[in-house]
């Protein structure tokens, strides 16, 4: 007995050995970023999406459609997508679903002492961070792909803004206070065209979404795993709240920098806040947190989780 514990500690120092010497390698990093991804995409909590595009629809698709039912028109197909992720509220809500869907990022088990000691902590953390980039582009295309499917038989293709978007006011003064408006303004429709719009918010949304993946990695590295979880729901929450009572302050939050049309001005075409500083913004933070998890993760303990289960 006292000759297995022997034989277990001796492992137990070589796989930690094994895990402080690791170089490079692109190949690891892809298969850790492969079996992370395979089992997040396994993951039932994925589910939580359904109840995500339901909302989605309730909120955004079913009230384009009725305006555009309404107005004896149709909807551009990138529209109801271009209006969620430009939407105050759901500027809080597509993040927040997405720290729900990674919670436990990045995901560690009783096998992982050994399967880190095979690929290395630094290999194994760059595979992480590949693996969240990915989940997040699933994430969103995911999005993407579903508020076209359900707009579908209501939509075009065209590079232009629809009707609803520019002319719904025009045509029913009296609803000027109503969701249609409030959705897509002037300050985005009259400064970019839909395609512009579209690739404009989905950029800075996936750097939002890999900076709160970050939160969490950096939450992990230092052994506060909750308080990193903790800590993105609470810029998310701060962030979106400043953005909806207008505070200049929005600007120290990711919230306000993934809002395309907080940047223009409603009737000139011109920047208020160039959009430039905001991935500038997004990829010093990112730059900042990684540096910060990639520090603290050479020094964490990973014999400690060899008893956590999935």
């Amino acid at each position: 007995m006292v000759k297995s514990r022997e034989n277990k500690s001796s492992l137990l120092k070589s796989s930690l050995s094994e895990i402080s010497s690791s170089k490079i390698s692109l190949s690891k990093i892809r298969n850790v970023a492969s079996v992370e991804y395979t089992k997040w995409i396994y993951n039932p909590r994925l589910l939580i999406l359904l109840i995500l595009f339901v909302f989605i629809y309730d909120y955004i698709i079913e009230e384009l459609i009725e305006s555009a039912n309404k107005m004896g028109s149709m909807v551009m197909v990138i529209e109801p997508f271009i209006a969620m992720a430009n939407s105050e509220l759901l500027i809080m809500v597509i993040p927040a679903v997405f720290i729900v869907l990674i919670s436990d990022f990045p995901k560690t088990d009783g096998n992982s002492l050994f399967y880190i000691s095979r690929v290395g902590k630094t290999n194994w953390m760059l595979g992480q961070m590949l693996f969240g980039v990915m989940s997040a582009i699933t994430y969103l295309f995911s999005i993407v792909f579903m508020s076209c499917v359900m707009v579908s038989k209501h939509a075009y293709a065209k590079n232009m803004w629809s009707p609803v978007i520019t002319s719904y006011t025009k045509m029913f003064p009296n609803e000027i206070r109503s969701r249609i408006p409030m959705l897509i303004n002037g300050r985005l429709y009259n400064n970019l065209t839909p395609l512009q719009a579209f690739l404009i918010t989905i950029t800075l949304l996936l750097l939002y979404l890999v900076t709160m993946e970050l939160f969490l990695l950096v939450g992990f590295s230092v052994g506060k795993r909750m308080l990193g979880m903790l800590a993105g729901f609470m810029i998310i929450a701060v962030g979106s709240s400043l953005c909806g009572i207008g505070s200049k302050a929005q600007w120290a939050f990711p919230s306000a920098h993934s809002i395309a049309w907080l940047h223009y001005d409603y009737v000139l075409r011109i920047q208020k806040v160039n959009i430039k500083y905001s991935y500038l913004y997004f990829i010093l933070i990112i730059i900042a947190l990684f540096v910060v998890s990639a520090l603290s993760v050479r020094r964490y303990d990973f014999a400690k989780i060899t008893d956590m289960e999935d």
